[in-house]
């Protein structure tokens, strides 16, 4: 299972002797209406799977038109979630695993048992480099990684590799063959032109994607750059292919998590030595820098047979006697979170800056064992070079767990021999001023457990509040390990005017719904939303009669029919009768545009209107303005380039329809207002 998205996913399999292709899909097992054929007659067969919705089990066979090869309740796959979707998220991740030896069919057995046990089926599976062991041969794969997971993994998992050295055979003459000319390359499909989110990279080697708020990077840290013999993802200067790419997708990248992998890793004292190896000595010296400065979360390598993890640390670039801890440690905490003196989790702010990244090696689903001089490095939390085992995460909402899963026999039980997790923005001060007899819902700002010590020890993640009395009042919220805590610092005024209870932003495939609602009004005359790209220079968008004097909960509703690719703010305001207004909230939505042709509207005032527009295609665009009263006032044309272009025109004050036309005769037209 390759390629997996919210509405497609790209199967392979292989057969003795070649046939035709045949897959079918359906939602209900046995009940198979979407069909999807090659009629070319091959052993290599590969299927793309189109039409699908997010988030939803379908049940396929594979075969030919002549006959099914498989097609039991254990063919399923799940659609990624969308985009917005805050359920939680499932990785599981394998380093160095296809050596057909005893430890890795135990390392996929615990982890089945594991997951059996507790429902888990993972949203996506990584693995880690050196996937078939000793030279990435074709027959490797086969009896390494085929054979072992064919009954488990391979039939339900969508899969996300990365290449090691062996699957380059440890060759230097195959260190150019990036994409072609090798078995791992032959065996698998990966997304090159941004499929599943990311920046196109253009190449299967290295690739990005996204599952729900999770950004993942999967790099190749042993082929060669820019057609050059020698130069490698650690050459990170400008002109480097694979390390520009890396900046771009890293400097677009708008979810909440990232997590980066790939095979050879910056820090080590396991079956190899980043102290004394020239090519992890690079790593270390390049890598976590590029990666650091982006705010990456999460590092996950192999190569070395072992599970190795750091403490929440930053800035360590050269070889390990240089670590300090008062410099290079972000945190002293284990970050198991098991309620335990200095097991807290870890915690920071969202964003792109150095705020501390934990570095796993997980090289040992397979291969295992080793230990070099100097073993373990001083800023690893946790090391285990005696047990294998695999990787496992789960991102729920701003909550990251991951797990080391390994296991012990007689008989064979799953072991989690170190875990840690990560919060994001919490331990939250708010202030809020609300009406009397007003409610107020107070929400916790993480999953997990809860504690309200303020409001009657309730256990919930959220509260609501009467607000009774008038006055100023304190409210906190802990977690029941004492980690994390919320302050609500709410103030209780008489009766306002106008009382809103809520507003929302919600994106709806291209468009944003705008909903508010209030309690009460009382000489309430309007209600205006105002749009933004910054959070602070806002735009008139449209007013909404307010129902002047009302008791009764009223709601309202607006949309935006052209929001722009990237952030954007929506502030909602109120005005009086007597022309008093009040700004009473912001709220901000994330688009990527879904149409290839598309434009944006932003009224900058004074009669000028900034247009953006998105032509796929590129060529010529005609522009057109025309009044209320159907006249042209602006005619123009506007070459698009290679897709994308910004207008400005000055109008008279007045209503008028823009018409834009591009040369395949899709038009766009829209409404503006110039002020």
């Amino acid at each position: 299972m390759n390629m997996g998205n919210q509405t497609s996913i790209t199967i392979r399999w292989r057969t003795s002797a070649a046939t035709n292709t045949k897959v079918t899909v359906g939602t209900v097992f046995g009940t198979y209406p979407l069909v999807f054929t090659n009629a070319t007659s091959s052993t290599n067969h590969e299927i793309s799977v189109t039409g699908l919705t997010a988030d939803t089990k379908y049940y396929y066979t594979v075969g030919s038109t002549t006959g099914v090869i498989e097609g039991t309740a254990n063919n399923y796959f799940i659609t990624l979630p969308t985009p917005s979707s805050t359920r939680k998220l499932q990785i599981l991740a394998l380093g160095d695993c296809g050596n057909n030896s005893a430890n890795q069919t135990n390392v996929r057995d615990a982890f089945l048992s594991y997951a059996a046990a507790r429902n888990i089926n993972p949203d996506a599976w990584i693995v880690l480099g050196d996937n078939a062991y000793n030279g990435g041969l074709d027959a490797e794969y086969t009896t390494g990684f085929f054979n072992i997971y064919n009954g488990t993994f391979l039939k339900n998992l969508k899969l996300y590799p990365c290449p090691g050295n062996h699957d380059y055979n440890n060759l230097a003459a195959n260190l150019q063959k990036r994409g072609v000319n090798l078995p791992y390359y032959d065996n698998f499909t990966m997304p090159i032109a941004g499929e599943i989110g990311g920046v196109a990279s253009g190449t299967e080697a290295y690739y990005s994607y996204n599952i729900g708020d999770v950004h993942f990077l999967s790099l190749d840290a042993y082929g060669t750059e820019n057609g050059a013999a020698n130069t490698k993802m650690y050459d990170t200067a400008v002109g480097n292919a694979q390390a520009d790419w890396i900046r771009a997708d890293l400097t677009a990248n708008t979810k909440r998590w990232v997590v980066c992998y790939f095979h050879h890793t910056p820090y080590t004292k396991g079956s190899h030595n980043s102290d004394t190896e020239t090519d992890l000595q690079a790593m270390h010296n390049y890598i976590p820098a590029l990666l650091e400065r982006f705010g990456v979360d999460m590092v996950i390598n192999g190569h070395s047979h072992v599970y190795e993890r750091s403490y929440l640390i930053k800035g360590i670039y050269a070889n390990s006697p240089t670590y300090v801890p008062a410099t290079n440690q972000v945190s002293s905490s284990t970050g198991r979170y098991s309620g335990a003196a200095g097991t807290c989790p870890y915690t920071y702010q969202s964003g792109q800056y150095k705020h501390g990244t934990v570095y796993v090696v997980a090289g040992s689903s397979g291969q295992i064992g080793g230990s070099a001089s100097g073993w373990p490095l001083a800023f690893m939390c946790h090391n285990d070079n005696t047990n294998g085992g695999c990787l496992y995460l789960e991102v729920d909402s701003n909550r990251l767990d991951a797990k080391f899963i390994s296991y012990s026999t007689g008989p064979l039980a799953p072991v989690v021999r170190d875990s840690f997790t990560i919060f994001k923005d919490v331990n939250k001060t708010t202030n809020i001023t609300v009406a009397k007899n007003v409610p107020l819902t107070l929400t916790a700002s993480w999953r997990g457990t809860y504690v309200w010590p303020s409001n009657g020890s309730a256990t919930t993640q959220a509260v609501t509040l009467a607000n009774a009395t008038t006055g100023s009042f304190v409210y906190t919220v802990k977690d029941s390990k004492t980690c994390i805590q919320d302050v609500f610092n709410v103030t209780v005024t008489p009766p306002l005017p106008v009382s809103v209870i809520s507003f929302t932003a919600t994106l709806n495939k291209d468009i944003v719904l705008l909903d508010w609602s209030t309690a009460q009004e009382i000489n309430n005359k309007f209600f205006t939303i105002e749009k933004s790209t910054d959070g602070i220079n806002f735009s008139f968008l449209g007013n909404v009669n307010g129902a002047g004097n009302s008791t009764l909960t009223t709601k309202y509703h607006m949309n935006d029919l052209q929001p722009v690719d990237g952030v954007n703010y929506y502030r909602l305001s109120q005005t009086d009768i007597d022309g008093t207004r009040k700004n009473v909230e912001v709220k901000r939505v994330t688009y990527k545009g879904t149409k290839g042709f598309r434009a944006s509207i932003v009224n900058a005032g004074n009669g000028v209107i900034n247009i953006g527009i998105h032509n796929d295609e590129g060529g010529m665009i005609q522009l057109k303005v025309v009044d209320m009263l159907g006249r042209e006032v602006l005619l123009r044309s506007v070459n698009s380039g290679s897709g994308n272009v910004t207008q400005s025109i000055q109008l008279p004050k007045g209503s008028y329809v823009l018409v834009l036309t591009n040369s395949h005769g899709e038009t766009i037209s829209t409404k503006i207002i110039a002020d």
